[in-house]
C-alpha cells in the first residue's frame, strides 16, 4: 500500500477528505493544507481524474530525521541504493523543490541542494553516471518537507498543479481557482438539480465547475498528462479504465444562467464554456448583478456568486446587504453559495447561513457561506 498526501487549500481539508471517501480509499486523515490516505497506485490515479478540491497528488516515498544539510545528503544517498533506485535511475530527470517549517534547515534552496547533490552522489555510488536536473518538466518531480527537523520526501504525481483543468483559454483580473470554485459548489450540499445562476460570472469558472459537477464529468477530462505516466509501472490500460469509470451525473440536462458588467469577462466566459462543452447550455447577458431575474422556468437550482472585493455592488449603501436582499427576493426555495472576502466576510448579507467554511482565496481571507433560501 502507498501513503498518499492529496494537497489543497487551507480550509478545504474537510471537503478533499469527503471526495476521497466517495474513491473508496483507506486511512483518511486530514491535515491542514493537506489529507493523507492509503491505497495502490490505480488510487493516485483516480485520486489525479476525479479529485474537485485537491492542487496535487502525492506519494510519500521516505522519512527521516534531518537536523542539518550533512544529514539530508546522507539520507538521500542512501535512498537511491535502496528503495528507490529503480526510481531514480540516471536516464529519468529530476527536480526537487522544499519547505521547512520550524526546523533548524530553513533556506529550502540550501535544503534542495544538499538532497539533490546526496541522490546525485548516490547515483554515481550504484550506476556510475547521474542524472540530469529538469525544473520545467522533470520525469521524477519531487518535494522534500521539513517540519521540526525531520524530513519527508515525497513524489509528485500530478506533475502541472491540477487546477489547469484545460477549459480556460481567457481570464480576467483576480480569477478563481478552480479547486475553490468546486469547493462552493460542494460545500453548498447542491443536489446537481435545477439550473445554476452566476450574476457576476466573470470568465465562468463557477458556472463550468457546477455543470462539470452535475453532468459528472471529471476534472481531468480535458489534461493531457500527469506526471505518473512516466513513472516505472504505469499501466496506461488501467488508467484507460478508470477514465471510463462512471460518474454520478444527477443533472445531465443543466442549464447554467451568467452575467457581468463587463463585455471583456462575458467574452471570456463565452470561450471557456465552450472549451468545456457547455456553450450550448449557457446563457450570458451583461448588466448589473442585482437587476438579473431568476430563469423563468427549471428552478429552484443553485445561486453562485464571487463578489469582487474591494468594489461597490448596485442597489444599496451595502453592498451585501444589497446582495441578500436580492437573494431572498427572487430566489426563495434555492440554494445558495456566496464567497465572501474584503471587509467584513458578508457578515452585514442580512442571511444566516447554513454554514461558513473559513477559506484563503489566494493571499486573502474569504468565507464560504451557504445559505438556504427559505
Amino acid at each position: 500500500m502507498l501513503r498518499l498526501v492529496a494537497i489543497c487549500a487551507a480550509g478545504l481539508e474537510e471537503l478533499l477528505a469527503a471526495e476521497l471517501e466517495t474513491l473508496g480509499v483507506e486511512q483518511i486523515e486530514p491535515e491542514r493544507g493537506a489529507v493523507v490516505f492509503t491505497g495502490q497506485w490505480a488510487d493516485c490515479w483516480r485520486a489525479n481524474w476525479r479529485l474537485r478540491t485537491a492542487n496535487r497528488v502525492l506519494v510519500e516515498l521516505a522519512s527521516f530525521d534531518a537536523p542539518d544539510g550533512d544529514a539530508l545528503h546522507a539520507a538521500a544517498r542512501a535512498l537511491v541504493a535502496g528503495p528507490l533506485g529503480d526510481l531514480l535511475v540516471p536516464e529519468r530527470t529530476f527536480a526537487i523543490e522544499a519547505t521547512s517549517t520550524a526546523s533548524q534547515v530553513r533556506d529550502t534552496r540550501w535544503a534542495a541542494l544538499r538532497v539533490k547533490d546526496g541522490l546525485a552522489d548516490g547515483q554515481r555510488d550504484r550506476y556510475g553516471r547521474r542524472a540530469s536536473v529538469e525544473r520545467e518538466t522533470p520525469d521524477v518531480p519531487l518535494r522534500l518537507r521539513l517540519h521540526r527537523d525531520h524530513a519527508t520526501l515525497l513524489l509528485d504525481t500530478s506533475g502541472e498543479a491540477l487546477d489547469r483543468r484545460g477549459y480556460r483559454e481567457r481570464t480576467t483580473l483576480a480569477p478563481l481557482r478552480e479547486q475553490l470554485a468546486a469547493a462552493c459548489v460542494l460545500a453548498s450540499g447542491w443536489d446537481g438539480r435545477g439550473p445554476v445562476v452566476d450574476p457576476m460570472c466573470g470568465s465562468g469558472t463557477l458556472l463550468i465547475e457546477a455543470a462539470w459537477f452535475a453532468q459528472g464529468v471529471a476534472p481531468g477530462a480535458l489534461r493531457t498528462e500527469w506526471a505518473f505516466e512516466r513513472f516505472p509501472g504505469f499501466d496506461a490500460a488501467r488508467f484507460d479504465e478508470i477514465r471510463g469509470e462512471s460518474i454520478p451525473a444527477p443533472g445531465a440536462d443543466v442549464q447554467l444562467f451568467g452575467n457581468d458588467v463587463s463585455s471583456e469577462a462575458l467574452r471570456a466566459a463565452g470561450l471557456n464554456l465552450a472549451n468545456a462543452g457547455l456553450d450550448h447550455r449557457a446563457r450570458l447577458r451583461r448588466g448589473d448583478a442585482l437587476t438579473m431575474a431568476p430563469p423563468a422556468a427549471g428552478g429552484p437550482g443553485l445561486v453562485v456568486v464571487n463578489p469582487p472585493y474591494g468594489e461597490r455592488l448596485p442597489n444599496g449603501d451595502d453592498p451585501w446587504r444589497a446582495l441578500g436582499d436580492w437573494l431572498k427576493q427572487g430566489f426563495r426555495g434555492w440554494k445558495a453559495v456566496v464567497l465572501a472576502g474584503g471587509d467584513g466576510l458578508g457578515k452585514t448579507i442580512g442571511l444566516k447561513p447554513k454554514r461558513r467554511w473559513p477559506v484563503r482565496n489566494g493571499a486573502l481571507d474569504a468565507r464560504i457561506l451557504v445559505f438556504e433560501l427559505y
